[in-house]
C-alpha cells in the first residue's frame, strides 16, 4: 500500500479512490464474462472478433475455423513466441490498433488471424449491413504481404494460397 501513499497527507483517499477503481474493474470484468467472449471489442473498439461475422457468414467461419490463420496465435504459443510483439502482430487480429488485441487476459476473442485481420474492423459493417459497407469486400495481395513478408514467408504464392483463406 505504500504505493497509494503519495506525500501530503492524502493516503486515506487515494486508497479509497483506488478500492472504488479495483471494484469497478472488477465488477465491469464480471460483468464482461457474463455478457460474453466478444463484449470486451464491442464496447472498446471496433473489432468483433469472428463470432459477430459468424452470425451472417455461418458457412465461411465454420470452414475458416479448419485453416492455419484461425489456428496461427496456438502455433505461436507452442513456438514459445506468444510474448514477443514483432511476433503476436500478425498472428492476433490488429495488434498494433485501437480496439485491436492486447492480450490473451483482455481480448481472447481477437487471438488467430481472423476476418478483421484482412477485411477490416466489424464494428460498423455489423452495424450498417448493406453489401459491401464499411469493409473490405476483397483484400488484395499487399493486405497479405503485411504479414507474408519475403523474410517470414519466402515462398508465399498468393495466387496459390488465397483461395484458401477461408478454408478447403
Amino acid at each position: 500500500m505504500q504505493l497509494l501513499r503519495p506525500p501530503g497527507g492524502c493516503g486515506k483517499r487515494m486508497i479509497g479512490l483506488s478500492l472504488v477503481l479495483i471494484g469497478t474493474l472488477l465488477a465491469g470484468g464480471v460483468f464482461l464474462a457474463a455478457r460474453g467472449s466478444s463484449v470486451f471489442a464491442e464496447t472498446f473498439g471496433d473489432y468483433l472478433g469472428w463470432k459477430a461475422c459468424a452470425e451472417c457468414h455461418e458457412d465461411v467461419a465454420s470452414s475458416w475455423q479448419k485453416t492455419r490463420h484461425a489456428l496461427a496465435f496456438e502455433h505461436l504459443k507452442n513456438d514459445g513466441k506468444e510474448g514477443v510483439p514483432g511476433c503476436v502482430r500478425c498472428h492476433v487480429v490488429r495488434f498494433d490498433e485501437d480496439g485491436g488485441f492486447i492480450d490473451m487476459d483482455l481480448t481472447p476473442e481477437l487471438a488467430g488471424v481472423q476476418c478483421e485481420s484482412c477485411h477490416g474492423p466489424g464494428k460498423r459493417h455489423v452495424a450498417d449491413q448493406e453489401e459491401g459497407n464499411n469493409i473490405v469486400a476483397r483484400p488484395d495481395m499487399a493486405c497479405c504481404r503485411q504479414c507474408h513478408t519475403p523474410g517470414q514467408d519466402a515462398h508465399f504464392d498468393y495466387e496459390k494460397k488465397v483461395h484458401r483463406v477461408h478454408g478447403p
